[in-house]
């Protein structure tokens, strides 16, 4: 079975790699009016967490609430725009076929993207927009939650981009 982890690491891989995939997923956003201006700031993400891998620049960022929850984003990505001091972040979730919602997950990314929003630690971003990344299936079976993430990018269109989302969707079809 393939792993959140290596889907996650697909499609951050396939940020760095890709300037034409970093403005089509940008194009799903609010920011896609600027989609063609953005620039990954990956290497300034792994210069601001120095004790992770640099490979591992979206990954593991996690917050404390004001509530003293603590959570984490799956895949992290802050881009700047090279007229501008500007700063916007997605924050993404992925719900891999047969994944779930923990309690309050759903709920969870919008508070801990504010609370991230101009912070230092997280590159200073001053916008954000929360993805939910899973196949359709995934968004019509919790059509009651999705709608508190901004933005629904399925499996099924990664796919055309990045093939191990395909494969992950023919696994389970398998089984």
């Amino acid at each position: 079975m393939i792993s959140e982890l290596e889907l996650d690491r697909a499609f951050a891989n396939k940020l760095t790699s890709s300037r034409e995939f970093c403005i089509w997923v940008l194009g799903q956003t609010k920011f896609a009016d600027r989609s063609h201006e953005a620039i990954l700031l990956d290497k300034e993400q792994a210069q601001a967490n120095p004790r992770k891998k640099p490979e591992n620049w979206w990954r593991h960022w996690w917050c404390s609430l004001e509530d003293g929850t603590e959570s984490e984003t799956d895949i992290f990505a802050v881009f700047g725009f090279s007229a501008s001091t500007k700063r916007v972040a997605l924050h993404i979730e992925d719900k891999p076929p047969r994944g779930r919602f923990t309690p309050n997950q759903y709920l969870n990314y919008r508070r801990r993207a504010e609370f991230m929003a101009r912070k230092s630690r997280y590159l200073s971003y001053s916008d954000y927009t929360t993805i939910l990344l899973a196949p359709e299936a995934f968004f019509e079976e919790n059509s009651r939650t999705v709608h508190h993430f901004d933005c629904r990018i399925s499996y099924e269109s990664v796919a055309e981009a990045i093939p191990l989302f395909g494969q992950s969707l023919a696994e389970i079809r398998r089984a």
